[in-house]
């Protein structure tokens, strides 16, 4: 997997233009960075836990470990439920009168939205395999 600061990168914007979206007592610059860049560091996390999921699915179909899966699914789901606490936490600070940033705060919300969307089909995706693989399994026939 490629190195997602080489993808993706926040700068200083005193490098740009100047940010025209925020509240006039918004909070400074480098506090908005820190927080986009601790979003980032989550958007990071998830990349990896999608990477260990689809190298955990490999193995199971692979050697049928269930327990193994089984297990490997209940960290991955801690881990985006813990990544999905943090945008939303993130997303309330933007909101909040301190930073008043909204744009901020809807773009993390229509982020966490595409998240929630591509989980479930990286579920109904991987579900019908893992199934596949038990039946056929259990069954002579298939």
């Amino acid at each position: 997997m490629e190195d997602f600061e080489k993808k993706v990168s926040i700068t200083d914007p005193m490098d740009s233009e100047p940010e025209t979206a925020a509240a006039p007592d918004a909070a400074p610059a480098p506090q908005v960075l820190d927080l986009l860049r601790r979003f980032l560091a989550v958007q990071q996390r998830r990349a990896e836990a999608y990477a260990r999921l689809k190298s955990g699915f490999a193995e199971y179909m692979v050697s049928g470990g269930e327990v193994a899966y089984q297990q490997l699914c209940g960290e991955i789901t801690a881990e985006f439920n813990d990544c999905s606490k943090q945008v939303i936490e993130m997303e309330s600070l933007f909101m909040a009168p301190d930073y008043g940033r909204v744009d901020l705060a809807q773009m993390l919300r229509a982020v966490q939205v595409q998240e929630k969307q591509k989980l479930h089909l990286v579920r109904l995706s991987t579900y019908p395999f893992a199934m596949l693989y038990l039946v056929s399994k259990e069954s002579p026939c298939l």
